[in-house]
């Protein structure tokens, strides 16, 4: 039986590559562009996992990936943060998912998204992964692979006695429904509203909104991110409210999100309560978009402490909050 884990991370994996344009191309034009790279951005999967793997958590990757350039890339900075990347299966009947992002003179920019490799992974490849790896503590997962491989792999993490954390993005068009198996719901306030069904000019509070999450998806714990405010979450019949860590420059504030789960459940796995696991997360989320890329961006428990440390000494100096 191989080892269990800390954490088991089910979500998709791909690459993005940036390039920058003076105009968008009309068809049948050959288009020059500047600066083509491929950057260190990888899919939901690839980031959580790796910023798991760089705070020291004993983490596994479940995914399919293509036998390629871009799943080479995935399999190295798995293995490069200490993550287990034994099922991250290769295949040559799929590419493994890329996509251009094309950027104009202004910062507007144009996406182009490929298909995802995580389209051939099997619910059975799954259950054998989390069977093979039965006694880990969290299962992480979100649609970026199928939502119906990602909410099988739960409710069988589920069964065999594991936390089980989700983030259902993107939204699918369907209606999620009851997800009694989740015990943490992760969301941001779009994703909020659009499970809610709101209006788009109808006011409600953050509690509220929550509220009406855990009643739609009848999970235990929802959990959502609302950016410059902070985040807040709802146990029970205790509401959280996280206030945010301010800096003095973001840079990107692609992968946060990912970054705040990740972290979240990092403290969870060291004993911290939510509120605890919460407020350390907010730290390094605020971290994460002073770096460019979401890849570079997720730092090791070292580097995060002394973050902290910075804020706090700060703060404390400035005689202020957060």
């Amino acid at each position: 039986m191989m080892k269990r884990k800390d954490v088991i991370v089910l979500n998709s994996h791909g690459v993005g590559q940036y390039a920058y344009t003076d105009h968008m191309p009309k068809w049948g034009e050959t288009l020059r562009v500047k600066n083509w790279h491929v950057a260190e951005d990888g899919g939901k999967g690839t980031n959580v996992a790796v910023a798991l793997g760089r705070l020291g958590i004993h983490t596994a990757y479940i995914g399919k990936v293509g036998m390629d350039p871009w799943g080479d890339l995935g399999e190295k900075w798995l293995k490069e943060a200490g993550v287990d990347a034994k099922y991250m299966y290769r295949t040559d009947e799929v590419s493994t998912g890329t996509g251009l992002i094309l950027i104009g003179p202004d910062g507007q920019n144009t996406v182009i998204d490929g298909d995802s490799s995580s389209a051939a992974l099997k619910e059975e490849e799954v259950c054998a992964a989390l069977d093979a790896m039965k006694g880990s503590r969290y299962f992480v997962t979100g649609f970026e692979v199928p939502m119906h491989i990602a909410l099988a792999g739960a409710r069988h993490a589920k069964a065999l006695g594991m936390q089980t954390v989700l983030n259902p993005s993107p939204l699918p068009e369907e209606a999620l429904g009851k997800m009694d198996f989740i015990d943490y719901l992760f969301i941001n306030e779009v994703e909020g509203r659009y499970i809610c069904k709101e209006a788009e000019h109808e006011v409600s509070d953050s509690r509220e909104r929550m509220e009406k999450v855990r009643e739609v998806c009848g999970v235990s714990n929802v959990i959502m991110t609302m950016g410059s405010d902070g985040s807040a979450a709802l146990c029970g019949e205790e509401f959280l409210t996280i206030p945010p860590v301010y800096v003095d420059k973001a840079v990107n504030t692609a992968g946060a999100g990912d970054g705040f789960m990740a972290a979240v459940t990092a403290n969870l796995v060291w004993g911290k309560d939510l509120r605890e696991a919460m407020e350390w997360a907010g730290y390094y989320a605020a971290l994460s978009v002073t770096i460019n890329g979401t890849i570079p961006s997720y730092r090791p428990l070292e580097e995060v402490n002394a973050f902290i440390d910075q804020v706090n000494k700060r703060t404390a100096e400035e005689g202020g909050g957060i």
